[in-house]
């Protein structure tokens, strides 16, 4: 590649521009996800819309791809690139509540709990995902799952509006009056068709104080344990959040010695209802003999950084997401199998109700394509050590092809490692979607600059 004048680009821009060799390159290009390891060409570190419009420009005028960060969460690596331009919306973290209105606007790099910690001073919430270190902006552009979305759908379904810079370096903002149809391709369409510098979304009153915690069984249960949670989400309120996660027990005091170490089936509770009354949760306690019982009321924020200890940055991921229509016979079986099997102890399962108020959205309201009653299982093979790489990716995609096949072949890019045997896109989107989605990057990125993602092409 020949020299790039990025000293043009640095004379614009109030954030910085790193390129390789410079000091803090390294650290820049690395993502959540320890097996991604690219080289950009140029690294931008955007501190407003100006940098951002800047930044595109430049690539666009140089020839080079854009990939964006938010949170850099993505466990395909999409927040980074080989010889292209990265768009490090890091820096961009802003956050501002109109309480009165009910509503939240988040700049294009903050994570959940900038989000989660802004909101909660007024007592609303919006559907976000698990894990606080993710950023607002993948999540939402692919979808949005969480503890709140069997109330209130996922974060894409509350998104109002979208402050956009195209490839041509035009600031667009994007709602049901403006830009509609890229309003609707925002919704579940990933990052395709630009770079999203702010998002507005509706706030839900949730909180300062929820129920929450855990009740686990040992993994042996595991069959039984799938079937009482599939009966028992059925008559329970929507504002009850109850995701089976399998998982090795850590060396926790409230956690009997002898089962320490050992898998265990847990059911992941969230109970965020006006009287926060314990009977709700009470027959999950109830059931069987488990070996952990750690239900209490705890803060909202709180609650949503339970899994980060589960979840590390540098870690080794291999994940993929399976959609199962339901959980009968053929489907706990083949996931009891693969509960008992867990190739280390950093590996996680988790089963999650996939209904009421995600399903009620109409299918071609959004880009999402995914709105019948379901169950999503995410299947997160984790390591540290790389000679388990092979051994732990094996594992992850033997399962994957296993759900597919009792399932419907439907999959959560939020939740899929990219990979060559799999055409990811043609799963989440039928052959109409995504033409409808083609033509809309048409319009906005003609030549694909924003390829970094699960990628649509243009028309």
């Amino acid at each position: 590649m020949n020299q790039l004048p990025t000293d043009q680009l640095a004379a614009q821009m109030r954030g910085e521009i790193v390129v390789p060799g410079d000091p803090g390159y390294d650290d820049a290009r690395h993502v959540y996800n320890g097996m991604i390891d690219r080289r950009p060409a140029v690294i931008a570190h955007c501190r407003g819309v100006a940098d951002v419009v800047h930044s595109v420009r430049f690539a666009v005028a140089h020839d080079l791809p854009v990939a964006i960060r938010g949170g850099g969460h993505s466990v395909a690596g999409h927040g980074t690139c080989d010889d292209g331009l990265l768009v490090d919306l890091s820096g961009m973290r802003d956050v501002r509540v109109d309480p009165v209105a009910q509503t939240v606007r988040v700049s294009g790099g903050a994570t959940l709990a900038d989000l989660d910690a802004n909101t909660q001073l007024f007592g609303l919430a919006t559907p976000s995902g698990q894990v606080s270190m993710t950023g607002i902006g993948g999540l939402a552009l692919t979808g949005g799952m969480g503890m709140l979305q069997r109330r209130y759908g996922l974060t894409c379904d509350n998104l109002l509006s979208a402050d956009v810079v195209t490839a041509d370096g035009t600031v667009v903002t994007a709602s049901a009056d403006s830009h509609p149809e890229l309003f609707w391709a925002l919704r579940g369409g990933g990052g395709n068709f630009g770079v999203v510098t702010s998002f507005e979304f509706r706030c839900h009153p949730v909180g300062p104080t929820i129920l929450a915690g855990m009740v686990a069984w040992p993994v042996e249960q595991a069959p039984e344990v799938l079937a009482f949670l599939r009966d028992f989400i059925v008559d329970t309120p929507e504002e009850l959040s109850a995701d089976a996660v399998i998982q090795f027990a850590p060396p926790l005091d409230v956690i009997p010695e002898e089962h320490r170490g050992r898998r265990l089936i847990g059911i992941f509770l969230r109970y965020f209802g006006t009287d926060l009354d314990p009977e709700i949760v009470r027959p999950v306690q109830e059931f069987g003999s488990p070996v952990l019982d750690f239900i209490y009321p705890m803060p909202y924020v709180a609650v949503q950084q339970l899994l980060d200890p589960l979840n590390p940055n540098g870690n080794l991921h291999y994940w993929t997401g399976e959609y199962l229509p339901e959980l009968g016979t053929k489907q706990i079986e083949t996931l009891s199998t693969y509960a008992a099997t867990l190739p280390t102890d950093h590996s996680i399962m988790q089963v999650i109700p996939f209904d009421n108020a995600v399903t009620r959205v109409e299918p071609d309201a959004t880009a999402f394509s995914h709105r019948q009653d379901s169950w999503l299982i995410h299947v997160m093979a984790q390591w540290t050590d790389p000679t388990d790489t092979d051994r732990c990716r094996s594992w992850a995609k033997q399962a994957g092809a296993d759900l597919r096949a009792v399932g419907s072949g439907d999959s959560y890019l939020n939740l899929v490692t990219d990979e060559e045997d799999v055409d990811r896109v043609s799963a989440f989107w039928n052959e109409a979607r995504l033409s409808r989605l083609a033509a809309v990057k048409a319009q906005y990125d003609p030549n694909n600059t924003f390829r970094f993602n699960h990628n649509i092409k243009p028309a």
